[in-house]
């Protein structure tokens, strides 16, 4: 059995992923926090988490709580294409070069659009 740093993964350096999140937004679409978020080599895989993942997501426990409740609070989808330039998690950077994507769940369907 390896140590914890022998176990963790190790990613080529130059490789590119997709990471696609459901976001917490309040107010002027302020993102707040990542409600959920995951990893995949494709924009497609990607794309498909989010739409399997946004019509059942529900806010933080905490957002309820507020002063004004759930008002102005808002849950949406987002991938971003970004790529390793070292080995470890923390090595991965957004290409700023590549288009990133934002869903919105409207009646129930996953409408995208071009993220800002």
């Amino acid at each position: 059995m390896g140590t914890a740093h022998q176990r963790r993964q190790r990613h080529e350096i130059g490789a590119v992923t997709f990471r696609p999140a459901i976001l917490l937004g309040i107010g002027d679409d302020d993102t707040v926090e990542a409600v959920a978020e995951d990893e995949f080599d494709n924009e497609q895989a990607a794309r498909t988490w989010v739409e399997q993942h946004l019509p059942h997501a529900t806010f933080p426990e905490w957002v309820a709580r507020r002063r004004h409740g759930t008002a102005g609070a808002f849950l949406f989808g987002q991938v971003q294409r970004g790529y390793y330039s070292g080995e470890s998690d923390e090595d991965w950077e957004l290409d700023h070069d590549a288009p990133s994507w934002d869903a919105d769940l409207v009646d129930g369907v996953v409408r995208w659009h071009a993220g800002v």
